[in-house]
């Protein structure tokens, strides 16, 4: 389950349906802005930003009664079962060796044929995706 993300304004509104007191709820507005502000200043001077920021950890379901597996990419995080997850695993390794593969073959053609036309390499691309998985469409693996 992805984790819920809400805005200031949707908390609010959400505070004032509890019949949270008036003072009480632009307070927290108050305070919620001045930890987003900041939050964000830290991140430019420091440069973490939240790209690529990923981490992976073993769970264990109290309803279900079976091993997880959380996956965090910058501020999502969702819950799979092992199954699932091994197949995530396998398509990062079989995406990744695509990539390297793509990157060798743009090298190529760009050193021993000069071919530096963007829209002529991205075709040339595609061609090569559809021999590769069979389609120049998104292949989704049979798992």
């Amino acid at each position: 389950m992805a984790r819920q993300v809400f805005t200031i304004e949707e908390i609010s509104a959400m505070l004032k349906a509890t019949s949270a007191p008036t003072r009480v709820i632009d307070k927290f507005c108050e305070q919620a802005r001045f930890v987003t502000t900041h939050k964000q200043e830290r991140e430019t001077t420091t440069g973490e930003d939240d790209v690529d920021r990923i981490t992976v950890s073993s769970s264990f379901g109290q309803k279900t009664q079976r091993g997880l597996v959380e996956f965090t990419l910058n501020a999502e995080r969702t819950q799979m079962d092992v199954r699932k997850a091994r197949e995530v695993g396998l398509m990062l390794i079989e995406c990744a060796e695509a990539a390297t593969s793509d990157e060798m073959f743009v090298t190529f053609v760009r050193q021993k044929f000069n071919l530096n036309d963007p829209q002529a390499i991205g075709m040339l691309l595609l061609d090569l995706r559809e021999i590769r998985q069979g389609t120049r469409e998104i292949a989704w693996p049979a798992f």
